[in-house]
């Protein structure tokens, strides 16, 4: 069987000594692995997220398979940036982790091209750009945190502390008396933009840790890059 399309790059690890194996995030197709061949002394042309056209060939669905790429634009994004370099490697770790393959969902796609093709080279915009496309990772998993209302009262305002339990958010009335057993909301939950302190943003970080590993049952320790992404958010402090 064959499947082409249009994907992004994730990552690759070597299998022998001419050949490695790919792994990338397709449109249709969700995450898809597969074969490549290499010459002598050649490296992988591509990077995290980069956008590829691929065609996947295998004598049946559960296979390996054979991976082609190609290059499918030019990135027009110009941000050179280790913070941005983290962020595209924590995302595409995230995928590789954490989805299933050959599972389609066009949203988490969708939402790599919007983080991918973000402009702004502010760092707490990205930061928080990043943060909102972890918050609709959970969300199109299926494992949405809903700080929307409050889940006692049913009011569409002032939520301010979410569970651990449910994800569910309730307003500070109503959680007070339990606020030792509840996460405090942080600001950049609510609204993404760039004028939170660093520390704002590491705690809304250190939730949608929590919420991954609950939800995916798997120990963030493996998290690599996550793991340098905070260690260099944590940095900028002095930007606060």
């Amino acid at each position: 069987m064959k499947i082409s399309g249009e994907a992004f790059y994730l990552s690759s690890k070597k299998y022998g000594e001419s050949s490695c194996i790919i792994f990338i995030f397709s449109r249709d197709n969700g995450l898809i692995k597969g074969f490549s061949r290499l010459s002598k002394n050649k490296k992988i042309p591509f990077s995290n997220l980069d956008k590829i056209d691929f065609t996947w060939s295998s004598r049946n669905q559960d296979g390996l398979g054979f991976l082609d790429l190609d290059l499918d634009n030019i990135n027009l994004n110009k941000n050179k940036s280790f913070l941005f370099f983290l962020i595209k490697a924590t995302a595409s770790e995230l995928c590789l982790r954490l989805l299933a393959p050959q599972q389609t969902n066009i949203e988490i796609y969708d939402e790599l091209e919007s983080l991918v093709n973000f402009n702004l080279s502010d760092s707490k915009a990205l930061i928080s750009k990043y943060i909102f496309w972890e918050k609709n990772f959970l969300k199109f998993n299926g494992y949405g945190l809903n700080i929307e209302e409050c889940s006692v009262s049913g009011a569409n305002k002032n939520t301010y502390y979410i569970s651990p339990k449910t994800g569910n958010a309730v307003s500070y009335e109503v959680g007070k008396k339990y606020e030792k057993k509840l996460f405090k909301i942080p600001n950049c939950f609510k609204e993404s933009n760039n004028k939170y302190d660093i520390h704002d943003y590491l705690n809304g970080l250190k939730i949608l840790e929590f919420f991954i590993k609950k939800n995916f049952e798997y120990s963030t320790y493996n998290l690599i890059f996550r793991k340098q992404l905070i260690t260099k958010i944590y940095s900028l402090s002095s930007l606060s």
